[in-house]
């Protein structure tokens, strides 16, 4: 069991040890842009979870290493190289867990590209990739996603989004791209909240290829997260907590993540009495940590 502590306006994680963990066990999962990075942690670590698992990437080595990866450890994956920039390619995305699982129960849109250019600068060829690959990929997967997870009202959906929505600096379309996807998770998540299908998003600080610069202040007085404890396997947990059947009350929120730090972020107009509330764990948090701890809080 884990309990949390308010000290100086910040929860400190003190943890015990439960016999019950949170599992995704008989769920299919689909996890954009999974070859790598971001996408790549996540899958790992919903595969670990017991998730059966579609790796969608453009790059066809990257998507079959970690196929290969999850399976080396005893579970199941399949590959799936289509673009989800395009409403055709999120429909054969979403198909390739049909067809090998039967269903999808659990979506996280994760693809991304990204060029550093200035506003002047930017291109009509940028800004429409950035915006087909981020903004509308997350609606072409997840259009069908939810079709299929309304069959049986049921399923999890994680947006993957940006500080740089609100906070910047990036890039002008990558920012706008961003910003969209955290209104497309709150209207989602009101849309479908009466069909037992949550939608949540993340705005990660991780290094990847794309970003590999050092993690933001999250909080008055509170150092950012370590850089050996950066990398995209310690955003993971989260997001496979938000999937699991556990998590069926969190809806419709934000959250920062980078290291052992998690922000649940108020809502963007915040409500009179809400705030904004900052967990810090040294190290990896587990699904059964995140469970004692984020539930108490949230739900």
């Amino acid at each position: 069991m884990c309990d949390s502590t308010k000290e100086s306006g910040f929860f400190i994680l003190v943890r015990e040890e439960r016999e019950m963990t949170p599992t995704l066990k008989g769920k299919s999962a689909v996890v954009t842009g999974g070859g790598d990075g971001l996408g790549r942690g996540i899958a790992l670590e919903m595969a670990a979870a017991g998730a059966s698992i579609v790796i969608n990437d453009i790059n066809k080595d990257d998507a079959d290493k970690v196929v290969s990866e999850i399976k080396k450890q005893g579970g199941a994956a399949v590959a799936n190289f289509d673009s989800v920039a395009t409403m055709q390619g999120g429909a054969s995305i979403i198909d390739a867990a049909i067809s090998n699982f039967g269903k999808v129960d659990i979506l996280v849109n994760c693809a991304g590209n990204f060029k550093a250019i200035s506003t002047v600068d930017t291109t009509e060829d940028v800004w429409d990739s950035i915006i087909a690959v981020h903004l509308k990929g997350h609606f072409a997967v997840s259009q069908p996603a939810v079709k299929d997870m309304l069959k049986r009202k049921s399923g999890r959906i994680i947006n993957i989004s940006s500080r740089a929505a609100i906070f910047g600096p990036a890039s002008l379309p990558y920012s706008a791209a961003k910003a969209g996807i955290l209104g497309m998770t709150s209207m989602m998540s009101e849309d479908l909240k009466d069909q037992g299908i949550t939608v949540n998003v993340i705005l990660p600080s991780a290094h990847t290829k794309l970003f590999s610069g050092g993690a933001p202040n999250v909080g008055d007085n509170m150092p950012p997260a370590r850089d050996e404890q950066r990398g995209p396997d310690f955003v993971a947990p989260l997001v496979a907590f938000l999937a699991t059947d556990e998590a069926n009350k969190i809806n419709g929120r934000y959250f920062y993540a980078s290291g052992g730090d998690i922000c649940i972020y108020g809502h963007p107009f915040k409500l009179p009495g809400e705030s904004h509330t900052l967990l810090r764990k040294n190290g990896k948090w587990t699904l059964d940590e995140l469970e004692q701890t984020l539930l108490p809080i949230i739900g």
